[in-house]
């Protein structure tokens, strides 16, 4: 048995607001639809596998490669809009739809059914390290770009929650 994940394309507060809802676990149960942010699950017949979908920032298929090798994947296999990976004894196919919809299916190694609950704590934890590895990104390009743009890196910090915070300078151009 094996369980689907369809993960849609959505802004970080969306995100934020499924995770204040209690997870995306307790969102999908309860089918509940808040401020636009949309969990389903619709089953598939009594035995069959009950897709959900849950909303998800996760666009770049570099950086979700990258941050799934980050959370432990094993065997990550990248093909264009096709994603496959081995994490904790799951096996894991991603396929990125021509509307940018990533379905992620979920399949465990010893052939018995991953719980919805797993599945959904399994993308909690892509979903961080996709995060923080846009963050590194977007700090890379600010470090990269502060000069042309007219700005000095005065000073970079990191706390323990991982906020990045950088102090820039205008340039004196007089």
């Amino acid at each position: 048995m094996s369980v689907s994940l369809i993960l849609i394309s959505a802004a970080l507060a969306a995100v934020t607001a499924i995770t204040a809802a209690g997870g995306i676990g307790a969102l999908a149960q309860t089918g509940a639809t808040r401020g636009g942010d949309r969990a389903e699950t619709d089953a598939v017949g009594e035995d069959g596998p009950r897709p959900v979908t849950v909303r998800t920032r996760m666009k770049d298929p570099d950086l979700l490669a990258d941050a799934l090798r980050d959370i432990g994947a094993t065997v990550v296999v990248q093909d264009g809009d096709d994603l496959t990976a081995v994490i904790d004894g799951v096996e894991l196919a991603m396929t990125r739809s021509a509307e940018g919809v990533w379905a992620a299916h979920f399949h465990r190694a010893d052939g018995l059914e991953l719980a919805e609950t797993d599945a959904a704590l399994l993308v909690e934890r892509l979903d961080a390290a996709y995060a923080l590895r846009v963050q590194q990104t977007v700090a890379a390009r600010i470090r990269e770009r502060a000069a042309s743009a007219g700005f000095e890196l005065v000073s970079e910090t990191r706390d323990d929650d991982d906020t990045v915070t950088m102090v820039l300078d205008v340039k004196d151009y007089a």
